[in-house]
């Protein structure tokens, strides 16, 4: 939404687009694709003293100066050799951070958004396109900041309401789920397993309620009714297994609270932006 807030004239003006998409090329082949998850393993064992790690470094190096010198326009030797070091000197800093974190998926991510930084910094430094970035953060709209409102908030804000709002009936399906009442109902779960399958769960609503909000922008609401039929297929298979009435309920209640949040944020983002299906 950001570009479409753009002038047209300051799009055309970034310069040298292809060394950026270069630099992230080079980054992707040298991070997932030239590095053996046994490099991985050591880097997380030993640190920085992980042998694999300073090839690994020289690795990311070597690409990215390649990129400079290949598809750099009106670029000195010393702004190539610069970039080039400082992305592999920050690569190696930001791995060896990595290393002793607990290895997850926000360490993940956060991994790999300070990598894209600093390319991004390199390629800004190497063409000399600030006034692009600071451009750019002034063409920042109101709708911008509604549509970054409303992905937040059908994240962590809508889990914790839709938890609290099914807190009277938790705890007693979890404690009917959890008993073996008859032979052919699945054996009792474990705390930790419990614990894991909850995370799922709240990834699952997550990408549910992102994946709604994205439809009710683009005013697309029979993919809503696409994906809450394919949710339901899919859960149909456990519900009846289980052959427990409250937990199907528990869970329809749970589906049809997280759809109608969703809905609600994504029409009050379309109404702040204009943009509602019908028409007062």
């Amino acid at each position: 939404m950001l570009a479409d807030n753009l002038d047209t004239s300051m799009v055309t003006t970034i310069e040298q687009p292809e060394l950026l998409v270069g630099l992230l090329l080079a980054h992707i082949l040298a991070d997932f694709y030239f590095q053996p998850f046994a490099w991985v393993k050591q880097r997380n064992e030993r640190h920085a003293l992980a042998l694999p790690l300073y090839i690994h470094t020289l690795i990311h190096g070597v690409l990215a100066g390649a990129v400079l010198l290949l598809l750099s326009e009106n670029i000195s030797l010393t702004t190539i050799g610069v970039g080039a070091i400082i992305i592999a000197v920050s690569h190696f800093k930001i791995d060896v951070i990595k290393s002793y974190c607990v290895q997850s998926t926000t360490a993940f991510v956060i991994d790999q958004i300070a990598h894209v930084v600093v390319l991004l910094g390199v390629f800004l430094y190497a063409t000399d396109q600030w006034q692009y970035v600071l451009s750019a953060l002034r063409q920042v709209s109101a709708g911008d900041l509604v549509i970054t409102l409303a992905y937040l908030a059908v994240l962590k804000p809508s889990s914790i309401v839709i938890k609290q709002l099914l807190s009277p009936w938790s705890s007693e399906v979890l404690s009917s789920a959890t008993q073996t009442t008859h032979p052919n109902d699945p054996p009792t779960i474990s705390t930790e397993a419990q614990q894991t399958l909850s995370l799922a769960g709240q990834r699952i609503g997550y990408l549910e309620r992102v994946l709604m909000l994205t439809f009710v922008l683009l005013n697309q609401f029979s993919a809503i009714g696409f994906l809450i039929a394919a949710k339901s297929i899919f859960r149909f298979g456990d519900l009846t297994k289980h052959q427990d009435r409250k937990l199907t309920e528990y869970v329809l209640l749970g589906t049809f609270t997280s759809v109608a949040m969703t809905l609600v944020i994504g029409l009050l983002c379309a109404a702040a932006l204009g943009r509602l299906p019908i028409k007062p």
